[in-house]
């Protein structure tokens, strides 16, 4: 089932860094965060200066546009993530779950869990995380921060899985938000599902035709011995951040990441379409990039105050941001 989600890295607000609304939800507030303290391990020397943040981690490519509601409650789907050996063990940062449902504009909906295992297929195993009653958001890659919460979550060797668990049905409801994949073909042995009953699955072998939208950011634990510059370890060729601050007066700083040197064109449209700023075009280094948008247009006269999306391209991956311009 289509839908015009323009994924790509678009980021939902980070309920467990910014402001912990979410736990005030009545659900929320009768869970516990539940963190296997003996599964993870310590951090060897785990001073921020050596563990450098990485990049999101993940399978898919492109924009997530493929919503599948064929999930029951107590169900599983994610995705099975490795990274450079050098990079063990390393500390999961934040996870992204891309969510979604073929028209768009379904209310946000609390799930059962988010989990992190130590293992992939054919069984992850027990998970050495557990994050209760997430709060997802339609047409958006939510993102849950959870460095601030108690505790290291630390992966020692890959792969790992990471997988969201179902509280709501959603089978054959073309209305109900669900998870997303990228439609452009399942990667064997990197995508999972956890099915009643059953047990766990290659999604390729269940008819999945692309890879499901997750990531997760991490740093390495020890000292890598590359660039201090942050490298994106997945199939994406470049992750676009949110503009910062947002909604802005006099400018912006719009960040982008690029897992290898190439072309990147940055610009920013109105709400109809149409560019009204080129802000990039030109290539760069792999790493960590950014421009300023100051609210000119390409005539250097300032655009009216408004909605606008800066549009990232990198050959044929594109990703949009909102952004908003006040006076």
């Amino acid at each position: 089932i289509m839908t015009n989600l323009k994924m790509g890295t678009l980021r939902a607000k980070r309920p467990y860094r910014t402001a912990r609304t979410s736990l005030a939800d009545p659900f929320l507030a009768s869970v516990l965060l539940l963190i296997v303290a003996a599964s993870l391990g310590l951090c060897p020397n785990a001073a921020p200066a050596q563990c450098p943040e990485e990049p999101p981690l993940q399978n898919y490519t492109g924009a997530g546009n493929v919503s599948c509601p064929c999930f029951i409650a107590g169900e599983q789907a994610g995705a099975v993530l490795d990274v450079p050996a050098q990079h063990y063990p390393l500390e999961i940062l934040r996870i992204g779950v891309g969510w979604g449902s073929q028209f768009g504009g379904a209310f946000a909906q609390i799930e059962q869990a988010i989990y992190v295992y130590e293992a992939g297929l054919p069984n992850p195993g027990v998970p050495i995380f557990t994050l209760v009653g997430p709060q997802l958001n339609d047409g958006v890659i939510n993102e849950f921060d959870i460095d601030p919460l108690p505790g290291e979550v630390i992966v020692n060797s890959g792969p790992f899985t990471v997988s969201l668990e179902f509280f709501n049905d959603n089978v054959n409801d073309p209305f109900a938000p669900t998870v997303v994949h990228d439609g452009n073909g399942c990667q064997s042995a990197k995508n999972v599902v956890y099915a009643i009953p059953g047990g766990w699955f290659d999604a390729c072998v269940l008819g999945v035709t692309g890879d499901w939208v997750f990531y997760v950011v991490y740093r390495p634990c020890v000292p890598t011995g590359v660039d201090d510059g942050p490298f994106l370890a997945s199939s994406v060729p470049a992750f676009l951040q949110t503009p910062r601050p947002n909604p802005f007066e006099s400018s912006t700083e719009i960040g982008f990441v690029l897992s290898k040197p190439g072309h990147a064109d940055i610009s920013v449209y109105d709400v109809n379409g149409r560019r009204v700023a080129s802000l990039a075009s030109q290539t760069y280094p792999e790493g960590t990039h950014g421009v300023i948008w100051d609210g000119s247009g390409d005539t250097d006269a300032r655009v009216p105050s408004g909605i606008y999306f800066v549009k990232l391209e990198v050959g044929s991956y594109t990703s949009v941001k909102k952004i908003l311009l006040t006076k």
